[in-house]
């Protein structure tokens, strides 16, 4: 470092001296200030603060397959590089996640014209999930290699986070180059023959055989694309979409995210080809004063305004995707409604209904399902006083899939019945309701032999009220990304757990729990529940909170239960739990809680402090609680 040694003399000097300093200490000041003042919330501030992210190597020295360290101010993971068009993709190792992410992609932000082009896409995908469509989770940050700083776009992996983070169920995903398809992600238990048969249905689409309607979620497609072309970008080449084979609607929904210098996507081709599809696209004002509020509110930024544009024509799709033959063989048309052609019916077949009508089961009928039947509605539909079971036990139920109108259960039951299996489409409950609204009173679930008794699964203000569930093989009540209110419910001899929410919001008031194999109430995913004066007796876990949940519960009583109360992280990608409770009432208990190191437990205001390591580790049969049975 070069010094400077500044000679002056009495005090005339001096007074000069003292002057031009201090007007070079405002001048830097007000450059200080005017310097960081032009600064956008897209992270750009790293340049003074260091990077958010370093990475163990020099810049140019990377090498494909090998693990580097990254870090950042919350984490350090070894993560393996694959160099990739304009960036690298990172995996972590050991099961570890880096910015709550298992995979991610890197890419170079080489000029102020890329740069606004990953802007524009980060405002897009977070307009898709402002409007509950999937998006990617992308920002802004810099890394400092051994050698050097670097811009980044960062984007998640294609895996499952990406759709579970959106509020959807995992399922098959994949990309498309030409007519090449690649699966991308699968669950776990994803058959071969799933894929072949996913394969050869984009294959008949590409070929004509199959329609866009029963291809593509109509809906959302529409919703996607005019998103895209209100923003702008619709014939960006470096802007690509991935596919997700949504396993509860058996249909296929883009979503687009930044892959440079693919080849061109026929699927994509044929889709924007198709003239209803672009006759139907709109962006209208609601929209657009939506994600404006979102703007607005600082979640994200951006220069530029969404385009408003109106449908040249509208289509709304009424025609099934399924043959009708069955449904008209036991429906008739009576003003403006179908309903049960005889009182008493026995429905061997599988039953699938057009969208786009009415659906109305009366008081005193009984529907009789064997031979593997079933009823598939994409209709809502209304059921009072209606019996619903299986002679033979090999009833596959009822399920509403997309539904645009309300639909109404009541004084209703449902006996001996399996989960949906039809061709390649499974959904693991007896009775489903899937994005269509649904409120259940007075009604029995009973003696039901699939995964979960009633499933509701992105199911908004939903009701259940008065309801008893008995004898279920494994839980009694499963809610995945649905808000509503349940109360004045029984739960009595599960095979596993009562009530099981994912990603969801609950309001519990005035329920009982009597001999829960497992969890009587399991909130996970980011769910909150609120419970009032619910009594539990004999559950090996009576509340449990897990994956950034939260449960408050009240005026409740808690009996014969092996743990009262437990919650722990059970995901990586997720984080603590906390659970608050007040005026609880302990009987015979075998252990207090089970609290894990950051999550948390208050009880009438004085939080517990004793914590285990690793709560999961002690769970799931091992020394407390269930194996999942599936």
């Amino acid at each position: 470092m070069k010094l400077i040694f500044i000679h002056f003399s009495p005090l005339k000097s001096f007074a000069k001296f003292a002057a031009a300093f201090m007007t070079k200490i405002i001048i830097c000041t007000l450059c200080f200030v005017t310097l960081f003042s032009c600064y956008s919330d897209d992270k750009d501030e790293s340049a003074a603060t260091g990077p958010e992210i370093t990475l163990n190597k020099k810049f140019g020295a990377l090498k494909e397959g090998k693990k580097y360290e990254l870090n950042n101010f919350d984490s350090r993971v070894k993560v393996e590089i694959l160099k990739i068009d304009g960036g690298i993709h990172c995996k972590t190792k050991k099961k570890g996640t880096f910015l709550g992410k298992k995979s991610f992609d890197f890419y170079w932000v080489k000029n102020e014209s890329k740069k606004y082009l990953m802007e524009r896409l980060k405002w897009l995908q977070n307009t898709l999930k402002a409007q509950k469509l999937i998006g990617f989770t992308s920002q802004f940050y810099q890394i400092g290699f051994n050698d050097t700083l670097v811009n980044v776009y960062w984007q998640e992996g294609i895996g499952k986070q990406v759709v579970e983070s959106s509020k959807n169920r995992e399922g098959i995903l994949f990309t498309v180059e030409g007519s090449e398809v690649t699966i991308e992600f699968a669950p776990k238990r994803t058959s071969v023959e799933k894929r072949i048969q996913l394969k050869e249905l984009i294959g008949n689409y590409l070929k004509g055989d199959v329609s866009t309607q029963c291809f593509f979620d109509w809906d959302k497609s529409i919703k996607i694309f005019s998103t895209i072309q209100a923003i702008g970008l619709r014939g960006e080449n470096d802007i690509k979409m991935c596919y997700y084979f949504n396993p509860v609607s058996s249909l296929v929904e883009p979503i687009p995210f930044y892959a440079p210098n693919k080849k061109v996507d026929d699927l994509r081709i044929k889709l924007s080809g198709d003239k209803s599809f672009n006759y139907s696209l709109s962006f209208n004002k609601s929209q657009v004063l939506k994600a404006d509020h979102i703007i607005k509110n600082g979640v994200y930024s951006i220069s530029g305004k969404l385009k408003v544009f109106e449908a040249q024509k509208y289509i709304t799709d009424t025609m099934s995707c399924y043959t009708t033959e069955n449904f008209d063989k036991y429906f008739e048309l009576e003003e403006g409604v179908y309903k049960l052609k005889q009182n008493k019916v026995e429905i061997n077949k599988n039953v699938v209904s057009p969208k786009g009508i009415k659906i109305e089961l009366k008081d005193g009928q009984e529907i009789n399902f064997t031979n593997g039947g079933f009823i598939l509605s994409f209709s809502p539909i209304k059921v009072i006083g209606v019996k619903f079971y299986s002679s033979d036990s090999t009833g596959r139920g009822l399920h509403v899939i997309n539904a645009r109108g309300e639909s109404l259960i009541a004084n209703s039951s449902f006996d001996g019945l399996k989960n949906l299996a039809f061709d390649s489409w499974k959904l693991p409950s007896a009775v489903t309701f899937y994005e269509s609204p649904i409120k259940i009173t007075n009604t029995q679930f009973l003696n039901n032999q699939s995964e979960d008794g009633l499933n509701l699964f992105r199911c908004d203000s939903f009701v259940v009220e008065g309801c008893t569930f008995k004898n279920t093989f494994s839980d009694a009540f499963d809610a995945d990304f649905s808000d509503g209110v349940l109360s004045k419910c029984d739960f009595l001899n599960l095979g596993n757990d009562g009530i099981d929410f994912s990603g969801s919001a609950l309001k519990i008031i005035g329920c009982s729990f009597k001999n829960v194999a497992d969890k009587a109430l399991s909130a996970g995913e980011g769910s909150t529940m609120k419970v009032d004066s619910v009594n539990i007796e004999g559950a090996s876990l009576a509340i449990t909170a897990k994956d950034n949940s939260s449960i408050d519960i009240t005026n409740s009583i808690i009996s014969n239960s092996e743990v009262v109360f437990c919650a722990f992280q059970k995901k990586k990608e997720f984080g603590p739990s906390n659970i608050i409770g007040n005026n609880i009432v302990l009987k015979n208990t075998k252990k207090e809680f089970l609290i894990e190191k950051k999550s948390s437990l208050t009880l009438d205001g004085k939080a517990v402090e004793k914590y285990e390591e690793s709560v999961r580790d002690i769970l799931y049969g091992n020394e407390y609680g269930k194996a999942t049975v599936k």
